[in-house]
């Protein structure tokens, strides 16, 4: 091979090579060299030698250095050193000026080199999983930056210079310590975090403000010790607390900076203890606080319920202090076994004292200890910009309850905070902090923000308190509003019920007059046995997956009962539920046992896969509320004995991933109840995606075998023909976990905020009279934008296309992206045809038209083309760029549509987390209240040319 010295591109990736030749560097006319996922321990320094190279790919190898001679390769703009062991770079890397791309995720680097800021080219840089503690103060210089992912290392601090990046727009930072910007600037985005640097740059003051969370049972004097405290005189009258209070304490810093005298300020959140209130609580629970837990020295600790409380606080606050304090005093002394607590929960407990709030015994110790230990919160001290802590301060000193987002602009410019852009990051930074709520995105709520979140949980204590609801099984008339909520206008009543759903407190039914109170659903399941449990359901296919938790919190199961409504049914409970899918075949049952402290996922139908990945992403996301929970997800043994018992065996997880991680994997694991061996993909089947080329194959089996079956159901038998639709059921969940799969890894490196644009494209020739489907001069195509809804991709109906000519960036842009999805589009038509029948004969043949032709054209391409595309298709990585098909997409559809309309597809982010561009009918599917199970959509357009067949319903269907 070294004879080839005209040689261009080179790849070697995907082997099992540990070295790399010496002659390597005679092929001085590389441009392109790629060895990633190899298992390299050194690179040879002849590798200097190819100057022409742009583009040097070494990823996932276990490469410890890199030779100075990379210096010498001053014409590279793309390097990627990601996955290797490296600690340090060598100097020379300051020569390559042009770099674009760089890419030192997943190494061993503690800090970067002064001369980093150097390469003033970078648009991309991935530094994630490593080890920094800090960047260089003057990351600024890197003006072109645009993407920079910084996740997974130990940060606590971001240079204010890193506000001079106007052109980023990617900043990944989770999995940092970070203090400054403080967590709540972060949560509200990277154009927040930019801003804050730039104004704290030109303007920084300390805030010196934290959070005290006292919680406990009910009427066991949180209110009365806050009133100690602040010295106000004991009401032995005060009334239980329904909902949350919240108010201020002020205390001197016990170790202020020298020469300053220091107030802090504190914000008290006053929690009522009765157990129907935990669930809207847990919104409020944040890291970034002191917690009182507070008991009864005389009902004792465990009357107290201390476990429970701290088991909470565990989960929902892992890293902040608690200090306990035991009230009411008496003739029997607090006693409660600090050292055990303190052993089985580590690092939580802080301090136990004892306080009386009538006689003020023990009040002083108590003042004194939250003045110690929230002088030592990680957060007290943080720099703010000015004008950022007045229009905070001036928002908290509003004697306003709610206001306009008008009215708040208006507020935080009187203050100082006049760019819009500024304002939106602001308030989205007050919001992550609790000082009010705003949800822009929300049409039914983007035109109120709450601007005292105790006044909303007044509220909605109402509701939750409230007899005629618990009477009506947890059925909130919307006309009970009137009653309850008789102080608001009407108008604002409709706000609390969204503000409800927001919170996943409740649902609103088909009818859209009443709202379902999850809270206050019965704690008894209505029957349910015999329908689950049915000789039909007992045939069918079942995926189960059972977690364990160190604690069932508040909202567990309630919270994913809420999110899934759209599956619901009459069947739930408190601590469970019996879901559907709309497609009437497949049905799935979520229970929870508060005793043994497990929840279980099952799912049963013709093909459970899909709907049990939608339920288990939905019941992950709810989990995710509570960062501290110990979760041990379990996999049940499937085997069951000659008479007909379950194993009670259940394999772990995570242990089942590991075989199959391993190198050869170990594709088997004996279970220890039974003794026989069981293939541990089989155990995962459905809780894992399966590979695409399985899946692509297990949907070809099911097409042949709805094909049989409906050539032998033209004779009418009743039993085949059910078969037909349990067999169109089956092939339309595994369509829709094809597509759910194929927009996940299109997108699994974007956040939400970056599913900029829709990403599933039809292509169709503006003119068919001439025959054939290559390329022709002159030939003009048209794009159309489909929308994503799993398993039902489809065009619009009425839609303009955009249309485009056949140039360089039709075959640049839009054949490398078809070639991407065109495994997945080629399942449209079964799944739409088949269904439909013969009305839908032309309609089939025009779509089948439209995928040969986008086959063709792919087929007609240069055979090195080809080649790369699959080469492409092939290659597994997680860097950006690998995305680089949807980024050139969006902005070829940019230029096609610089006012992004997108054919009127709407961005729906999911209950589960998924962000799809869905038309209005799919888009409604995930509104609140909108659909009851079984029900399916109101319209299911399908593919079609302009004023051809309409839309047909799916019971049409």
């Amino acid at each position: 091979m070294r004879e080839l010295t005209r040689l261009i591109q080179l790849e070697v990736q995907s082997n099992r090579l540990h070295a790399l030749p010496e002659w390597i560097g005679d092929l001085t006319r590389l441009e392109f060299l790629s060895a990633d996922h190899n298992a390299l321990v050194a690179v040879p320094e002849s590798i200097g030698r190819l100057t022409e190279l742009r583009a040097l790919g070494l990823d996932f190898n276990k490469l410890v250095a890199v030779p100075d001679s990379l210096g010498n390769l001053t014409r590279l703009k793309d390097l990627r050193l990601y996955g290797n062991r490296l600690s340090h770079l060598p100097e020379t890397l300051r020569n390559l000026t042009e770099l674009t791309v760089l890419a030192l995720g997943e190494n061993q680097l503690e800090s970067l080199p002064a001369w980093f800021t150097d390469l003033t080219s970078l648009e991309t840089v991935w530094l994630s999983v490593n080890f920094l503690t800090a960047l260089p103060e003057d990351i600024g210089r890197l003006v072109r930056l645009r993407r920079l992912e910084l996740s997974a290392n130990s940060l606590s601090e971001l240079p204010r210079s890193l506000g001079a990046l106007r052109e980023l727009t990617v900043l990944g930072l989770h999995d940092n310590p970070l203090t400054s910007p403080p967590p709540e600037v972060v949560a509200a985005g990277t154009q927040a975090v930019v801003t804050f640097l730039a104004e704290t740059q030109a303007d920084p003051v300390r805030q010196w403000s934290s959070k005290v969370v006292v919680v406990g049972e009910g009427r066991v004097g949180k209110t009365s010790l806050l009133r100690a405290l602040r010295n106000e005189a004991h009401n032995p009258n005060e009334d239980s607390t329904h909902g949350l209070t919240v108010g201020t304490l002020d205390m001197p810093h016990p170790h202020p900076p020298a020469g300053e005298d220091v107030t802090m300020r504190l914000s008290t959140w006053d929690f009522g203890g009765q157990e129907i209130y935990h669930a809207t609580h847990q919104f409020f629970l944040t890291d970034r606080s002191l917690f009182l837990l507070l008991w009864d020295a005389q009902i004792g600790w465990e009357g107290s319920k201390l476990h429970y409380w701290l088991d909470m606080i565990k989960a929902r606050a892992p890293q902040a202090p608690v200090v306990l304090v035991a009230t009411h005093l008496g003739p029997r002394p607090p006693d409660l076994p600090l050292d055990e607590l303190q052993e089985t929960y580590p690092g939580l407990i802080v301090e136990s004292l004892s306080a009386d709030s009538a006689s003020g015994v023990g009040v002083e110790q108590v003042r004194e200890v939250i003045r110690q230990q929230v002088a030592c919160l990680p957060l007290m001290g943080v720099t703010w910009p000015r004008t950022w802590l007045r229009a905070a301060d001036a928002v908290r000193a509003s004697v306003n309850k709610h206001i306009t987002p008008e009215g708040l602009n208006e507020l935080l410019a009187t203050a100082g905070v006049r760019e819009p852009s500024h304002q939106a990051s602001l308030t989205a930074a007050l919001h992550s902090l609790g000082d009010l709520l705003y949800y822009p995105d929300d049409e039914e709520l983007c035109d109120l923000v709450v601007l005292r979140p105790q006044w909303l949980t007044a509220y909605i204590s109402r509701v939750l308190d409230s007899e005629d609801v618990l009477n009506e099984g947890g059925v909130f008339h919307h006309s009970f509003g009137a009653t309850l909520w008789q102080d608001v206008e009407r108008s604002m009543r409709r706000h609390l019920i969204r503000m409800m759903e927001n919170f996943d407190l409740s649902y609103r039914t088909e009818d859209q007059t009443a709202s379902l109170v999850v809270e206050l659903l019965p704690w008894n399941p209505p029957p349910y046995q015999d329908e689950w449990n049915s000789p039909e359901r007992l045939g069918q296919r079942e995926l189960r997956l059972r977690y364990r938790l160190h604690t069932v919190p508040p909202g567990i199961p309630t919270w994913f009962i809420a999110r899934e409504h759209r599956f619901s049914t009459p069947v739930r409970w408190r601590s469970g539920a019996l879901l559907k899918h709309p497609d009437g075949v497949h049905a799935a049952l979520v229970t929870v046992d508060r005793h043994a402290k497990t929840a279980e996922l099952r799912v049963r139908g013709s093909y459970p896969h899909d709907f049990f990945a939608v339920l288990k992403d939905g019941f992950e996301q709810t989990l995710q509320r509570y960062p501290g929970l110990d979760i041990t997800r379990l996999v049940p043994c499937p085997y069951r004995y000659p008479d007909g018992r379950a194993c009670a065996h259940e394999f772990r997880h995570e242990q089942l991933r590991a075989r199959l991680d391993r190198r050869p994997p170990l594709e088997t694991i004996e279970c220890p109840e039974h003794l026989e061996n069981v293939e541990v993909a089989f155990l995962l089947q459905g809780i894992e995606r399966p590979a695409a080329d399985r899946s692509e194959q297990m949907t070809r089996q099911v097409l042949e075998r709805l094909d049989r079956m409906e050539i032998i159901g033209q004779r009418r038998h009743a039993e085949v023909r059910d078969g037909i639709e349990q067999a169109r059921a089956e092939v339309s969940a595994m369509v829709a976990e094809q597509q759910r799969g194929f927009l996940a890894l299109l997108r699994r490196e974007q956040s939400q905020q970056e599913a900029i644009c829709p990403s599933v494209v039809w292509v169709r020739r503006v003119s068919r009279r001439a025959a054939g489907h290559r390329l022709r001069p002159g030939d003009v195509f048209q794009l159309h934008l489909c929308c994503e809804a799993p398993g039902e991709w489809h065009l619009l109906e009425g839609a303009e296309p955009y249309e485009l000519p056949a140039n360089s960036k039709f075959t640049k842009v839009v054949l490398p992206y078809v070639h991407q999805s065109l495994k997945v589009l080629k399942y449209v038509v079964p799944v739409f045809g088949a269904a439909v029948g013969a009305v839908s004969e032309d309609l089939s043949k025009v779509m089948k038209d439209d995928l040969e032709l986008m086959k063709a054209l792919l087929d007609a391409l240069p055979d090195e083309t080809r080649r790369q595309l699959s080469d492409r298709e092939s290659r597994s990585t997680v860097l950006a760029t690998d995305h680089a098909e949807f980024r050139q997409m969006y902005a070829l559809l940019k230029q096609l549509d610089p006012e992004e309309r997108w054919a009127g597809l709407n961005k729906v982010v999911t209950p589960e987390g998924p962000t799809y561009w869905l038309c209005r009918e799919h888009a409604r599917f995930y509104q609140q209240g909108v659909l009851g199970a079984g029900t399916g959509h109101e319209a299911v357009r399908l593919p079609s040319q302009p004023g051809g067949p309409g839309a047909l319903s799916r019971q049409q269907t």
